[in-house]
């Protein structure tokens, strides 16, 4: 048994999130979708790379039985994270889980955010981003003025565009995904809209790569989904296939 049994994220997810992609970079940048599994895990993954999204990954996860929190649990987890050729243009992260432990139960996780690749404040691409996803979330019941207050400046190696969510929600409530996925796709293309004609620098690449150089080590060392795999024995190169910056210069 390899599969957990929780209804969130959904299964749909990834083909949602390929159709997206392939509008952005083409039907023909996408690698052939990824198996992979182990006796207590499966990772269904894909990348596509384009002249618009120099790369971008989903992961659809599930562990069984593994280490979750430092305790025996499990977790399906749905992961995407795009890195934009040009970087002016904000990168995407969306994180969303069910996971469930011992003693503290079933919970969902939602982290959604922008990537500042050069570290520098996009304002009017984190107000639109911030506006499609305000009426999802609060819908629920969250306040988003409080979103990322818990970390400012640590999420992704301090370049989180910190204009989304990150929140945990009880399981037996209805949690917003998909209300938040389907306004995460939608604002994301406009925000590749808005960004995708700035010109950038030798500067800009310049800090692209310092960023993307932090960022690995930020994902490899504290990027808690990562950890949960690593710890439940989900090779790396399953979450560097589609989840780590598409080249590092240090």
């Amino acid at each position: 048994m390899n599969r957990t049994d929780f209804e969130h994220p959904r299964d749909s997810y990834p083909g949602q999130i390929r159709e997206v992609y392939a509008t952005i970079n083409g039907n023909d940048a996408a690698d052939a979708p990824r198996e992979t599994e182990g006796d207590n895990w499966y990772c269904c993954s894909q990348v596509s790379r384009g002249p618009v999204l120099e790369k971008a990954g989903y992961s659809l996860m599930h562990i069984v039985d593994g280490e979750i929190y430092g305790k025996p649990g499990s977790i399906k987890l749905f992961e995407t994270l795009a890195y934009p050729a040009n970087p002016r243009v904000p990168g995407l992260i969306m994180l969303l889980n069910t996971n469930e432990t011992e003693g503290a139960g079933r919970s969902v996780v939602v982290c959604i955010d922008l990537v500042l690749q050069t570290g520098a404040p996009h304002p009017q691409a984190q107000a639109l981003f911030a506006d499609a996803l305000r009426p999802a979330y609060e819908g629920a019941g969250g306040n988003f003025a409080a979103r990322y207050k818990a970390e400012p400046g640590r999420i992704l190696a301090g370049i989180a565009a910190e204009c989304g969510i990150m929140d945990f929600f009880p399981a037996e409530d209805e949690p917003p995904l998909d209300a938040l996925f389907n306004a995460t796709l939608s604002a994301y293309h406009d925000v590749l809209a808005m960004t995708g004609d700035e010109q950038p620098t030798d500067a800009d690449f310049h800090a692209t790569n310092r960023h993307r150089a932090r960022l690995v080590e930020w994902l490899m060392l504290e990027d808690i989904g990562i950890q949960f795999a690593r710890k439940s024995g989900v090779p790396m190169s399953v979450i560097e296939a589609y989840g780590f910056p598409p080249q590092v210069r240090y």
